[in-house]
């Protein structure tokens, strides 16, 4: 008898560390979106800058004062801005496929994070390929692709603790010469949660 109430206790006690390691585990987020002032390099003309909003055009017509289109083709990202490297495409870009230009975005989860999920939605016009912890063209774990930039796409994204990278290799379509008919633009949201 005295040997299954000693099983109890130590049960009732190993029981009630496991329940206060569930409980104590607390669940953060990062979030990252598209935003104006990212990165980019273009190999094609070997240039390199910050983002900007991809704007007026047929995409996004209008926006917001936090810079969100409020009208347009493009789909609606809740949170990420349309971005470029420069607010309308070149006619010299716009006569035959441009790019790519390549958008780099560093993430950084703490070094005692623990369950690391990452998803991202994404899309641009007119293709992209997204890459995590590769190098600046573009290189790595490929996260996904796409060619219509009327589809948003969601992807899971392997990351880590501490430094991760970001690249997104976007080209633009052949079109119209006028560059408010034939933008150029990519936009994405990153969504990570771990426990610490």
């Amino acid at each position: 008898m005295r040997l299954v109430r000693t099983l109890c206790v130590v049960g009732a006690v190993i029981g009630t560390l496991v329940s206060a390691s569930v409980a104590s585990a607390h669940t953060h987020t990062i979030r990252v979106t598209s935003a104006p002032g990212q990165l980019w390099l273009d190999p094609t003309a070997n240039t390199a800058g910050l983002s900007v909003l991809s704007v007026p055009n047929i995409g996004c017509t209008a926006v917001n004062e936090q810079g969100f289109c409020t009208g347009g083709v493009w789909p609606l990202l809740s949170g990420a801005h349309w971005i470029w490297k420069t607010s309308a495409t070149l006619a010299s870009q716009n006569t035959a496929p441009y790019g790519p230009v390549i958008f780099v975005r560093e993430v950084t989860i703490p070094r005692g994070a623990r369950h690391i999920h990452a998803s991202m939605m994404i899309t641009a016009d007119n293709q992209y390929s997204a890459y995590v912890n590769g190098t600046a063209d573009a290189t790595g774990t490929l996260i996904g692709s796409g060619s219509d930039f009327s589809v948003i796409s969601t992807f899971a994204v392997p990351m880590h603790r501490g430094q991760n990278w970001l690249t997104f290799d976007v080209t633009n379509g052949a079109g119209a010469a006028d560059p408010t008919q034939n933008p150029a633009g990519l936009v994405y949201k990153l969504r990570v949660t771990y426990q610490r």
